[in-house]
């Protein structure tokens, strides 16, 4: 009879290991007792969109109705004017694209600092500027400045730091001259039954792709009675009053873009500039932190201010490795007065050393007197 080997069981050994293993006591449970709940780590590290979610910002609020007024617009007669329906269209696709924008981080402390080793004077705006971007890395979230005024001589340098800052935020921004500003027209849109229609700067500035980005409204007090309004123009202050309150401004409607479709600009940090802010009122003051901005006394403007607006001219002017790196101690001492009037006179001494090869003092400005025309009874001629 032929036998037949069977095959071990690979699994065998195991089985018998185990049966031969010492069996551990069993635990009676007790009724009473709570079991301890096991611990979630996977919530213990935040996961990569919890730490993103902070940096974007949704800037269109309906877009589905948005999109159905494109379509309607697209098929129908409205706005009239087939141009701004045209423009209109474009807008609101570019705004669409943009339906969710990024939030700029703060930058690093030490960029910060470098801005206030161009601007020596400005040290009360500098101290405002890294308390609340201090703030902001606490939060673990975008750079978030308060509306800014800097109050403070004309010439002294206001404007120049305001768009120096945007820069080291490193955020789009916009300028604004308020002698200028007759209506909130160029800040809010102009409205597409008219024919010169278009977004105002506050979403042009947006859909740039930051949500955060810089506003400067260069020497308010000049806007004058404007910021009042008149019968036949709205009010830049109301305007204003509302687009610096966050809560209104999440609603923000640009008049081209429609009040039907409203953005939200409540990440917009503002920046105005005064020379003189007694003429502006309480309502908007309320909604202003005030910084009083002093003239660089000489010692800062010839050790700090004029070199580096000599280094910012030539890079402003494609001249770097085509004039001096540096102005000689004999320029600078033809230099003198506000940052504004340094800048003309820099400008002024690189023309004559485009022309002789030197630096040269600059010819006493020109100052020309308004004569009147025909006659003039009893006046001065």
């Amino acid at each position: 009879m032929i036998g037949f080997r069977m095959q071990k069981n690979p699994l065998e050994k195991t089985r018998i290991s185990r049966r031969t293993m010492k069996k551990r006591p069993e635990i009676e449970e007790d009724p009473e007792m709570e079991s301890e709940p096991v611990p979630d780590l996977s919530s213990e590290a935040p996961s990569m969109e919890k730490i993103l979610a902070p940096f974007y910002h949704r800037l269109v609020l309906d877009t589905v109705a948005l999109r159905r007024a494109v379509e309607e617009c697209r098929k129908s007669l409205l706005p009239k004017k087939e141009e701004n329906r045209k423009r209109w269209v474009e807008l609101a696709e570019k705004v669409l694209r943009n339906e969710t924008i990024s939030l700029t981080p703060p930058p690093p402390p030490d960029e910060v600092d470098r801005l206030g080793d161009k601007y020596p004077h400005m040290k009360g705006a500098l101290q405002v500027v890294r308390d609340f971007l201090d703030i902001s890395r606490l939060a673990q979230g975008p750079s978030s400045l308060p509306p800014l005024l800097l109050d403070g001589p004309p010439g002294s340098g206001k404007t120049a730091f305001a768009l120096d800052l945007a820069k080291v935020l490193n955020v789009p921004s916009r300028l604004v001259n308020s002698a200028s500003l007759t209506h909130s027209f160029v800040l809010g849109g102009i409205d597409a039954v008219w024919g010169s229609a278009k977004e105002g700067m506050i979403l042009n500035v947006l859909l740039e792709g930051a949500g955060n980005p810089v506003m400067v409204l260069d020497e308010i007090d000049k806007a004058g009675k404007s910021l009042s309004g008149s019968s036949n123009s709205p009010s830049i202050e109301n305007f204003l009053l509302n687009v610096l309150e966050p809560i209104t401004a999440r609603k923000y409607s640009d008049e081209f873009l429609s009040a039907a479709h409203p953005v939200d600009a409540s990440k917009v940090q503002w920046v105005f500039t005064a020379n003189d802010m007694t003429g502006l009122s309480k309502p908007l003051l309320s909604r202003l932190t005030v910084i009083p901005v002093r003239e660089p006394t000489p010692e800062e403007l010839r050790e700090v201010i004029i070199p580096s607006l000599y280094r910012d001219i030539l890079e402003e002017n494609n001249l770097v490795g085509k004039a001096p790196e540096a102005l000689t101690e004999e320029a600078i001492d033809t230099l003198s007065g506000s940052p504004r009037e340094a800048r003309k006179r820099i400008l002024r001494l690189l023309a004559g050393y485009a022309r002789a090869g030197k630096f040269e003092a600059p010819e006493e400005e020109i100052s020309i007197k308004e004569r009147s025309i025909g006659f003039n009874a009893g006046g001065r001629s």
